[in-house]
Formats: structure tokens, sequence, C-alpha cells
């Protein structure tokens, strides 16, 4: 992968994980709130697809996943730390704070803990805005017609894309006509939602139970709950569930519950919403003065297929297919196993380069494993990435196999 685009890593995680993971938990069960019934097929074709939806709210997000405090933001560079050893006594040299790392590996970590909060503001399929408001400071990112924008206030950088139309248009046009293509290999109707509903339920429903909760009320608004349990013990999810809204179908809540813990492993919320088309000015982005512009061109079809990829071999793809369907077989509780001629060189630096691998993995018989409450990650000394929701027990004995 090409720098320009791994460069894009931060910015596009940072809405992503806050708002496609679209939204969390401060759900009150309320008694006068009394929605028609519906079954979980039709709650799952009440879900949102509509892409000219417009609407703005506040977002909370908190996550229990077991990983240390990472609230590294403002940024305290080495620099700062220097002149602060400068100007302040050798007696008070403890109380200096150490340099905090804002590698993109941080970034992305630092999302899935604590808790952070966010304004959303949406107007149809090509102007967003996600704000997520630090302690002392914000990161935006705006698209606004052709331009994306990533600003880091507590860095002062900001970094800016323009999107090519026609490259966009193309893209969306292949996906239809490959779609409209395939139409008849499909298992099920790609124009029904209803049919999309029910061939997910029936594939699903060998591993999970669908539950369509109590009515509730998030931000104001009544939405229905859906619940999906694991059928078979082994592993750490204990049941996710979605909250969707009655009248729109957007998604308002999401909640995933680990084995063993009383709170939820991660919950994001809704505190308030509107559906309306927010201002067109909060659309609008101008570089503030003394921040550093950097330019990204994005990749366009062209590049991708410079590249120079190579095909997957057949067995590459027998591979593949058995390692889906030992997936299946295990649903929940199932283990990836990467090896380590299929891992990417620069992927295996990222993570041995980086000073935070050795702080957030522990030393396990064979290599180190990364732990959280719901997924367990085993990087074995041969080389190999073996990842589940499953205990580092059951991770240790995928890879003696």
């Amino acid at each position: 992968m090409k720098r320009s685009m791994t460069r894009w890593i931060p910015a596009v995680l940072a809405p992503v994980l806050v708002a496609a993971t679209a939204v969390g938990f401060s759900v009150s069960a309320n008694a006068a709130v009394d929605l028609p019934d519906k079954t979980a097929s039709q709650v799952l074709q009440l879900i949102n697809t509509n892409p000219d939806i417009a609407f703005a709210g506040s977002v909370t997000k908190k996550a229990s996943l077991g990983l240390p405090p990472m609230n590294l933001i403002p940024s305290i560079s080495q620099s700062m730390v220097d002149e602060a050893k400068k100007n302040m006594p050798k007696e008070m040299s403890d109380f200096i704070p150490a340099a905090t790392d804002q590698s993109e590996l941080a970034l992305v970590l630092e999302f899935f803990s604590g808790t952070h909060h966010a304004n959303i503001y949406v107007d149809g399929t090509n102007k967003a805005r996600v704000q997520v408001l630090d302690l002392l400071s914000e990161r935006d990112f705006i698209r606004n017609g052709a331009d994306l924008w990533f600003y880091d206030a507590g860095k002062q950088s900001v970094r800016h894309s323009v999107i090519d139309p026609q490259e966009e248009a193309d893209a969306e046009n292949l996906a239809i006509m490959l779609l409209k293509a395939n139409a008849s290999r499909l298992p099920f109707d790609a124009t029904s939602p209803a049919a999309i509903a029910d061939y997910f339920l029936k594939q699903a429903g060998t591993d999970t139970t669908f539950t369509v909760g109590k009515d509730a009320k998030i931000a104001g608004r009544g939405v229905y709950q859906l619940s999906m349990l694991p059928r078979n013990a082994g592993s750490l999810v204990e049941s996710v569930t979605f909250s969707i809204d009655a009248t729109t179908g957007l998604p308002l809540a999401v909640s995933v519950q680990a084995v063993g813990q009383s709170n939820p492993a991660i919950e994001v919320s809704f505190d308030s919403i509107t559906f309306a088309a927010p201002d067109a000015s909060l659309f609008d982005f101008t570089v503030p003065a003394g921040t550093t512009v950097q330019e990204i061109a994005p990749p366009t079809q062209t590049d991708l297929m410079n590249q120079n990829l190579p095909l997957p071999s057949s067995s590459d793809i027998s591979e593949l297919k058995s390692q889906v369907e030992k997936a299946k077989a295990q649903g929940w509780a199932a283990v990836i196993e990467i090896p380590a001629d299929k891992i990417p060189a620069q992927l295996t630096s990222l993570i041995e380069g980086n000073k935070l691998f050795s702080e957030l993995t522990s030393p396990v018989a064979g290599g180190r494993v990364f732990t959280t409450s719901l997924l367990n990650i085993l990087l074995t000394d041969d080389g190999r990435i073996l990842a589940g929701s499953v205990t580092t027990q059951k991770l240790l004995e995928a890879a003696s196999k």
C-alpha cells in the first residue's frame, strides 16, 4: 500500500469508529413506549438505507475492553518535554509527563479506550462532519462535496484531499452493474429488503438467536431493540443489541456485552438527534492560521490497477475457502489464522516497529498476545497471526495444531 494511502487511515477510521458503529446506549426502557409489534425480520427491514437522509446529533462512546487509558490528546511532543525539563527544578522532574505517541496505531487504539464525545452532521451522501471533542482540543473529519478534510487541532495539522466526481460515479456504476449482472446467482432477491433480511436470519440462525426486546427510548425517540446472542459457548461475546429508530429506521444504539462483565464492553449513544438538514456552513472548512496543510491525492482506479497486486493462485483460493468453512463451523468462537507468508511486510513493520507493541501485548508460549474483553490476537514467534473472540488458551491450542 502506498504511503499516501496509509496516511488516510486515521482520517477514515475516526468517523467510522464513532459514526458507523453508529451509536450507543443511554437507553431508557419505558412502559409508555408502545410501538407496533415487529418480528426480527421486520426490524431488519426497517433499518434505513436512504442515502439522502439528513440529521444532526451528539454522540457518546464508552469502551471497557480492558485496554489501558489512552487519552493521547492534547499531544505532548518530545520538544515540549525537553523544554519543561529546562524550566523546572530537578526536584520536580518526576512530575514531567512523557511524550505521547501519536502514531497511526496509537490513534486507532485510542478510539477503543475510555469515553469520547462527538457531534455528527449528515446531509445526504456528500456532506458529512464528525467532530470528535477531546479534553482540550478536537478532531474533525469533513466531507463537503469533493473536498475531504481531516483537522487535528492538537497537532495543528490538516490533511486535505479532493475526490474526482467522475471516478466516484464510475465506481458506483460499476458496483451497480456487477450487482445486476450477478443478480440471478444470488440466493435472494436483491431488490427485496424482506428477502435479504430473511436470508440473513436463516443463515445466521444456526449460530445466533435473534430476539426483539422491549420498546425503549434513545435521545427521546422510540426504538426497537434487536439482540443477537451466540447459541454455542466458547465466544467472549455474550450479546449484541441494536436499537433502531421506529420512524426513520436509523440505528440509534449498539451495545456489545462481553462474557463475565457487568458493564458493556462497547456502547455508543446518541444523546440527542434531530432529523433536519444541518446548516450548510457546518460543512465549510477554513484552515486555521498556523496550521500545517498536507495535500493528499486519493488513489484513482489507475493507481489501484498499477499496484500490480498478484492474482490469487488456486491454492490461495482453496485455502481461503477452507478458512471460511472452518470459521462458519465454529460460529462466534471461530479462530482465524493468517500464515506468515500472507502477512504484508508493512503490517509487520508497523506492529513490531511501534513501541506500543510491547506495552499492549503480553508474552505467552510461542509469541505475544494482545488481549481485550471481546477479542484476542496472538502473534506467534514464527510470524503467524491468530485472532478470535475466544480466550488466549483457545488461540494457543489453535496455534499448536
